[in-house]
């Protein structure tokens, strides 16, 4: 196919999007792939030339539409994205026929890549849960944590590390929280899914932090097992803000967080906490902390509104509830 991309008429592109161009927006519901990713293809690796409008924005032809999900199934294959490329050029190429303006809606479609007919329209995605948590979710059915990282990489490739994390991964985690509360399949696939993201979110902390200027700032995540997990989440995502924290799993004294937090020169500590907390043995803790004068302090978690209501004798900040906008608000608030 040939394009043209800065001299097209208004004209010329309003007749091609009636014969079967799309927006970008069209081409993520019915993909899947987030719109960031997309856009690296065709700037980064020059898998996809879309047209564009006199103002700029892309449209896409059904062949481009085709192409984008064959990129989908090499990855899916193992091939990285750096080597598609190749693999598509290898590859024979079938000419996409333009649709015929007289044909009826009954007529049986000939194309090389048929629109489906179910599709509710450009720019509209389909009532179906998020493909990309369906994709995670399935690969905890059989317990296999080698298969979750195979999973979760191509996911993170395909669609970038925000387009898994800020609502994907959450998605599964609160279905694999509900399961566990009736069953012990339930169970058991929490469990595993759990210890496989700790152990995945630590090893990533661990190689993010590096990029991190100091201060550091002590994060308390508390709880065990599977409510470690969005804490782990947070502090990620405030490490690829550039914001560097020190994880802590249990809730020292005050005296121990006062000392710690000097030596650091710390201006201010993260506490993460699930519910569970309110009815946890390290309360009594937590609220000594709260109650000591210090440093503010940031609450997330679904504990935090109701710590926040907890006498305190510092600043006391709630952040908003999902990990990824969290981390935003606290890239905001803190110094780096």
């Amino acid at each position: 196919m040939s394009y043209n991309f800065s001299m097209a008429s208004a004209t010329h592109i309003e007749l091609q999007d009636e014969e079967g161009l799309y927006p970008i927006r069209h081409v993520c519901a019915e993909t899947g792939i987030n719109d960031v990713t997309l856009r690296a293809w065709e700037r980064r690796y020059g898998l996809i030339r879309p047209m564009r409008t006199p103002k700029g924005h892309r449209l896409y032809s059904p062949g481009d539409i085709a192409r984008i999900k064959r990129i989908m199934e090499l990855l899916d294959q193992g091939i990285p994205v750096s080597q598609v490329h190749r693999v598509l050029d290898d590859e024979p190429t079938a000419a996409t026929p333009r649709p015929d303006p007289d044909a009826t809606e009954d007529a049986p479609d000939t194309t090389t890549t048929p629109r489906h007919r179910d599709s509710p329209g450009p720019g509209i995605a389909p009532h179906t849960m998020d493909p990309v948590a369906e994709a995670l979710y399935d690969s905890v059915t059989d317990l296999d944590a080698g298969e979750l990282d195979r999973v979760y990489a191509r996911l993170v490739m395909r669609h970038g590390w925000n387009g898994v994390h800020e609502s994907a991964f959450l998605e599964v985690y609160r279905r694999l929280r509900e399961e566990s509360r009736h069953n012990a399949e339930g169970e058991v696939r929490l469990a595993v899914f759990a210890a496989w993201a700790t152990a995945a979110f630590a090893d990533q902390l661990r190689s993010a932090t590096r990029a991190c200027d100091d201060p550091s700032y002590p994060c308390l995540v508390l709880g065990g097992g599977h409510q470690q997990v969005g804490g782990m989440l947070l502090q990620l995502a405030c490490a690829r803000h550039g914001l560097k924290t020190l994880p802590l799993f249990d809730a020292t004294s005050p005296e121990g967080l006062e000392t710690l937090m000097r030596r650091l020169r710390a201006p201010a500590l993260i506490i993460h906490g699930s519910s569970q907390l309110m009815r946890s043995p390290e309360l009594p803790r937590v609220e000594a902390i709260l109650n000591q004068a210090g440093p503010p302090c940031y609450l997330a978690g679904s504990a935090a509104l109701e710590l926040s209501k907890v006498k305190h004798g510092r600043t006391v900040e709630v952040l908003p509830g999902p990990p990824l906008e969290a981390a935003a608000r606290l890239s905001r608030h803190l110094p780096q």
